[in-house]
């Protein structure tokens, strides 16, 4: 389940990170703490945050969490 947990903490910051990117302002405490949690640096992150290149590096360890079809079934469910 930890992986799931993961998972959701890396979509909130893929989504945030979508907002500042279309020139949102986001509550970057939260943005810290969930980069944190997943185990990014968050100041490497932040200071890339305007750029794609910081994206691309959170969408990448998304992906490499290398989740199944049946938690992402579970991950909808909840």
């Amino acid at each position: 389940m930890e992986k799931l947990n993961k998972a959701v903490l890396f979509l909130a910051i893929i989504d945030t990170m979508l907002e500042v990117l279309q020139g949102d302002e986001v509550d970057q405490t939260e943005l810290v703490d969930s980069l944190a949690m997943v185990g990014l640096d968050p100041i490497e992150i932040m200071y890339d945050t305007h750029t794609i290149l910081a994206f691309q590096k959170v969408c990448k360890e998304f992906a490499e969490l290398d989740i199944t079809e049946d938690e992402l079934s579970a991950l909808s469910q909840e």
